[in-house]
């Protein structure tokens, strides 16, 4: 089965989709591999295997002195059915993903605007005023410029795979193009809004053209697709690692997690590489590449003839081997996991309480409780951020939080660096203690403020430490500010 993350089957399906719209017809070109790598912000390589799958499937031939273009006629009816069975199969995801627009993106997208730069605005109002470009090409720049202030890759991703799956295709439907033809009304009303300082009318010009483009995609459904889904749904998928030969990086967070968890005691002995193999269904030689990498990380060591050894947080810092680029590149996921939930905790937080009955308030409650009573105060942060994966309405929103939490997992090594035992339970303690209070008054605005609070001072640490300690990167991430 395909890899529907992986980079060239999501531009291979944009691509399709829009030759059986009819964006492009029979004959019509396809933009140059290099216009369509700079538009989409992806390596060339990405694009050319993307062209490639499109002629073996039929859809465009493929030469060298005429480049790409369509090669299949679709009679009106085929195309009008392609939208209905496009969009009706994607129907769920794309309404979830409506919800998911204030609570995921309003916060960092005003937080990026704030900070992109008069360069970058410059660059985003000339955008505005290409109409020659396709709409999705055009928005695919603008969340690139946008979201690239805040130097975090992984946010980066998660929009852009985001905007691909249910944006751009709606943007590449003919009659949905005119409401952009004029250039990006809100889009420039935001830039004037930053060069004016205006931060207060940003958030609200943020929030209102996020239920704008939620009311718009509501309205296309109601109005036009009238068909019933013949097929499974198509969900939307975000995975932080773009490509499947990166197994090993899920692997290694697999183990992390066990670690975390208890399941291998510090100092105990994990599986043989080939039972670990048999118990996730991969390869030997994919775990033993993930057995080296969490030794780099410092989480096990390899004792020969013995076995791969569990070790403790305090054992892990001492032992990360920072000279190895994979090992920085993981550590810099986690901060940028860390930056991503700093921004969306609040809003996520507060969605997810509205639907949370008294059994899911005491099943929060027992959790701090029991972290009082076993000591390791740390755990309040996965075990607060828990409760959103868990309990939230939004689909997309557990979804991406369950691979944020997992991401954190990385951070291994860091969680001894506040000190002793009474250092770090002096650090969460007051933390504990206000969550439990507001769950205790039934205040989901303090809970909510607590929560961020809490992880914007994480972010905080970690983002001192990892630059202290030179991880590449590290030092470009910005420190939230909440907006309130």
């Amino acid at each position: 089965m395909k890899n529907r993350s992986e980079l060239h089957q999501i531009v291979y399906s944009l691509l399709a989709a829009q030759i059986e719209f009819g964006t492009y017809r029979f004959g019509d070109p396809l933009p140059k591999m290099e216009e369509t790598a700079r538009w989409l912000s992806v390596s060339l390589d990405t694009v050319r295997s993307a062209y490639l799958q499109l002629k073996r499937d039929g859809y465009i031939t493929l030469t060298k002195k005429a480049g790409a273009a369509v090669a299949v006629r679709f009679q009106e009816s085929e195309l009008e059915e392609h939208i209905q069975t496009f969009f009706a199969l994607r129907k769920d995801a794309v309404t979830d993903l409506c919800q998911s627009l204030d609570p995921l993106f309003r916060h960092a997208q005003w937080f990026a605007l704030k900070h992109a730069g008069p360069e970058r605005l410059d660059e985003l109002e000339r955008l505005c005023l290409q109409p020659e470009t396709l709409p999705p090409y055009v928005m695919v720049r603008h969340v690139r410029l946008i979201y690239g202030a805040l130097n975090n890759d992984l946010l980066l991703r998660l929009v852009w795979q985001a905007f691909l799956f249910y944006q751009a295709p709606f943007l590449s439907l003919p009659e949905n193009m005119a409401a952009f033809e004029k250039g990006d009304g809100p889009l420039l009303e935001m830039i004037g809004l930053c060069r004016r300082k205006d931060w207060n009318g940003l958030w609200q010009t943020v929030a209102s053209y996020q239920e704008q483009l939620s009311q718009a995609i509501r309205r296309f459904y109601a109005d036009h697709i009238t068909c019933e889904p013949v097929g499974n749904p198509i969900s939307f998928h975000w995975d932080a690692y773009e490509k499947s030969s990166q197994r090993c990086y899920s692997l290694a967070l697999d183990l992390l997690n066990d670690i975390y968890l208890g399941r291998y005691q510090p100092e105990h002995f994990l599986p043989s590489p080939s039972k670990i193999g048999e118990e996730k269904q991969v390869s030997v030689t994919t775990v033993r590449r993930t057995l080296t990498l969490l030794g780099h990380l410092g989480a096990t060591r390899s004792i020969n003839g013995v076995g791969t050894q569990a070790l403790s947080p305090a054992d892990s810092s001492q032992n990360c081997d920072l000279s190895q680029p994979v090992i920085q590149k993981r550590l810099l996921d986690f901060a940028q996991s860390l930056q991503i939930l700093a921004l969306t905790c609040g809003a996520c937080l507060e969605i997810t309480l509205d639907a949370m009955d008294a059994m899911a308030i005491q099943w929060w409650r027992n959790r701090l409780l029991a972290l009082k009573e076993n000591g390791r105060y740390e755990s309040v942060v996965f075990d607060s951020l828990e409760v959103i994966p868990h309990f939230s309405p939004i689909r997309a929103v557990r979804e991406i939080y369950r691979q944020l939490l997992r991401i954190l997992i990385w951070g291994y090594p860091l969680r001894s660096l506040h000190g002793s035992r009474e250092q770090i339970n002096a650090f969460y303690l007051p933390y504990i203690n206000s969550l439990l209070e507001g769950l205790r008054q039934g205040d989901k605005k303090r809970l909510a403020a607590a929560l961020e609070q809490m992880l914007l001072c994480e972010f905080r640490f970690a983002a001192v430490r990892l630059e202290e300690l030179d991880v590449q990167g590290a030092a470009g991430l910005l420190v939230p500010e909440p907006f309130r």
